[in-house]
């Protein structure tokens, strides 16, 4: 009996089965091999890593040590009641060994106690409960003069409490010493008079058997002398090698190794037996890989995640109506979700999956008859579809679409809301072909975008001359940049009380562009869509930061757009600047509008954050154009709140603008934030703006922007 799908009629099949076979074999040596080999690395690698983190725990309980006499100086030396009594003319060394002398009998909390004077001279000591007759400063040893040495000053004039390890007479001990103190208010005395509380407790083997107990470490011991590699050395204050601390390591490695090895031959076992079966099935699967031809193309042209048809299966039967040479009116719905990338970015991609699932199925319902609906990829979706009433149809669903996405969208336990921007094209196939007609409905899907979003376009001549006008402008920018067509001006801002100016504003200008200059709101905008704007962006850092390093009076502010601090790698680009120009990062402010970090809050508050650790102060500019909240500034902890020239303009005007201006002045003023005026144009407003009690003032009343060497030689004049 003939069988036409026996692998023996296959003139290959023989041959791949070998090599399935074969390739089995080298496959169970392989995985036998790896399994051994991984878990004796992986062993290795977790003694290493326990090893490590015994090291870094150890490292721990010193600094908890210390941390811990920093807290007790605290508490002792900064004490009305102690105040009252060691700034007496004489010391009552009874009530002193009361306080702090018989402490070590009673808590065991430390083990000496001393009072100094202000030239760091013992007045009065004790030790271990016993009172020292005549206290001697060396007695504490190089570590505790070093702490002397290198905070003396700060000690006398601050209310720090410094904290240290030392050798002393007596042994290795943690010391700290204070300034003592009142616990509120200011210490009332009128000379130089000071009187410093000095606490020590020595290591001894019942305080290291405790610190190895809490941070469960095996055999916390001292060493005069390295016993291994793995020993941490204990540094007093003054850099000198006091011993080292020594432990048992616990090898989790190879208890771990020891305890899986008969798991391990199972899996080994398992896995053999998972090729054989492999090979079994793979020799089989061989005669059916034909069959799989139609299912495959079906995948082919399927959205995985929506199950609606995908870019190819849509323009495939585009192409299929202009070869028919069909004269009927075919119509392109472009349809590009808003907002869906924040979605992602807020609830993650399982969310966004979920969302594009829900909405692919929802638009399928509401396909007109005839018509194909397809996900592009990402957030986009198409329909075509063809006939006479293809037109009236097309402007149809979008309606319906934009209805649908207007309502709060449930995505398992949370509500959404997204809204679309849609194009429309329509031409004969025999006119235009089909990346014609998508080309077309992808310009006017952009026009809905740019212009508010959640909007039906319908594609016309003059949004093509809209679009091409935007490229070329783009290309202009590229070629602006790499042939130095832009400069940087600069605009004063002033202290609103003496009205000298402390710093400047970087602006963007295009001053050499061949077909002319072009104002920065007729390109910063196409520059952001574009992506450009993160080149533009980072050439006006840069350049600001080149021209003000000589000016090291003034400080420096430069606007971030949206753009750029989206960008993840935004932080690390302004360190790169900074360090590139020598530019000190303290007079470097960066501005970011209200807009942007009420849309984008957690990648808002990281970036502040970041930039704020760099050195850099960080201004909420254009305030009082949006969503303006207190609960936002206190979140995000701006340095400069930038009063809109909106609001600031109409304070001479409008009653209830100036009310709203001085009660920005005020919550900024109790956030700890300063405040600048923007867009200052006559004196009346000026007056106004510093009586409601603004920092700094910044506008045409004061000085146009200028290029850097005007303004060089303003401040020469000035000079």
């Amino acid at each position: 009996m003939h069988k036409p799908f026996s692998w023996r009629t296959l003139s290959t099949a023989r041959t791949l089965f070998i090599m399935i076979f074969m390739a089995g074999i080298g496959l169970t040596v392989s995985v036998v091999a790896l399994l051994y080999l991984s878990l004796h690395l992986i062993s290795a690698k977790t003694n290493e890593i326990d090893e490590q983190r015994s090291a870094l725990s150890v490292q721990g309980a010193v600094q908890t040590s210390i941390n811990r006499m920093w807290g007790l100086v605290t508490d002792n030396a900064v004490w009305d009641d102690a105040v009252a009594q060691v700034y007496r003319p004489t010391l009552d060394t009874g009530w002193l060994f009361s306080a702090w002398g018989a402490g070590y009998k009673i808590n065991n909390l430390y083990d000496g106690t001393f009072v100094l004077d202000e030239n760091f001279h013992p007045l009065w000591g004790a030790f271990r409960s016993q009172p020292v007759a005549q206290p001697d400063v060396r007695f504490l040893g190089a570590g505790f003069q070093a702490l002397l040495t290198q905070h003396r000053n700060a000690l006398r004039d601050d209310k720090q409490i410094f904290a240290g390890i030392t050798r002393t007479e007596a042994g290795i001990a943690i010391v700290g010493i204070g300034l003592i103190r009142p616990m509120s208010g200011r210490l009332q005395v009128n000379d130089a008079t000071r009187r410093y509380l000095v606490i020590t407790r020595h290591l001894n083997s019942e305080i290291l058997r405790d610190l190895g107990n809490t941070f469960q470490i095996n055999n916390l011991s001292w060493r005069n002398q390295r016993p291994d590699a793995s020993s941490i050395a204990l540094t007093s204050a003054a850099g000198e090698t006091l011993g080292w601390l020594d432990w048992t390591p616990r090898q989790p490695g190879m208890q771990a190794a020891e305890a899986a090895s008969d798991d391990i031959t199972r899996i080994v076992a398992l896995a053999a037996a998972l090729i054989v079966l492999f090979i079994t099935l793979s020799s089989v699967g061989l005669y059916k890989l034909a069959r799989g031809e139609k299912l495959a193309r079906e995948l082919a042209m399927t959205d995985w995640l929506s199950h609606l048809p995908n870019r190819r299966a849509l323009l495939e039967r585009l192409e299929a109506v202009s070869e028919s040479g069909s004269p009927e009116i075919t119509c392109v719905v472009f349809i590009d979700l808003d907002g869906f990338k924040d979605v992602n970015d807020i609830y993650g991609h399982n969310v966004g999956d979920k969302l594009i699932v829900s909405i692919g199925s929802a638009l399928r319902n509401l396909v007109p008859e005839g018509g194909m609906l397809a996900r592009l990829g990402g957030d986009e979706f198409a329909l075509t579809l063809g006939g006479e009433h293809a037109g009236e149809q097309a402007a149809s669903f979008a309606s319906a679409v934009l209805e649908y996405l207007n309502q709060p969208l449930r995505v398992g336990e949370r509500t959404i809301h997204i809204s679309a921007s849609i194009g429309i094209a329509a031409c004969s196939l025999v006119e235009c072909n089909s990346s014609e007609l998508f080309r077309r409905a992808d310009i006017a899907m952009y026009h809905s975008k740019v212009t508010g979003k959640g909007r039906i376009t319908h594609y016309d001549a003059e949004l093509n001359n809209a679009r091409e006008h935007q490229l070329n402008i783009e290309n202009d920018i590229r070629d602006g940049l790499l042939r130095n067509e832009f400069d940087v001006w600069y605009q004063p801002i002033v202290d609103a009380r003496t009205l000298a100016t402390v710093g400047v504003e970087a602006l963007v200008r295009w001053p050499r562009r061949p077909a002319g200059a072009l104002p920065p709101d007729q390109f910063i905008g196409i520059a952001e869509t574009s992506g450009l704007i993160y080149a533009l962006g980072q050439f006006v850092l840069r350049r600001a930061c080149q021209d003000l390093l000589s000016l090291s009076d003034l400080k420096l502010s430069v606007n971030i757009s949206p753009a750029q601090f989206r960008d993840p790698e935004f932080e690390n680009k302004v360190a790169g600047v900074i360090t590139g120009s020598g530019f000190p990062a303290h007079r470097l402010q960066l501005e970011v509008t209200e807009t942007y970090v009420l849309e984008n809050p957690e990648r808002a508050r990281t970036a502040i954050v970041n930039l704020k650790g760099l050195g850099t102060a960080v201004a909420l500019d254009d305030f009082g154009t949006g969503y303006s909240s207190i609960g936002y500034l206190r979140r995000f902890n701006f340095d400069t709140i930038k009063i809109d020239k909106s609001l600031a303009g109409l304070i001479d005007t409008d009653e209830q603008a100036a009310a709203l201006v001085g009660g920005t002045i005020r919550i900024a003023s109790a956030l700890g934030m300063a405040v600048t005026a923007e867009g200052i144009e006559n004196e009346k407003q000026m007056k106004l703006l510093r009586l409601a009690g603004c920092d700094q003032l910044q506008g045409y009343w004061f000085s146009e922007p200028m290029p850097i060497e005007d303004l060089r030689s303003l401040r020469q004049q000035h000079g």
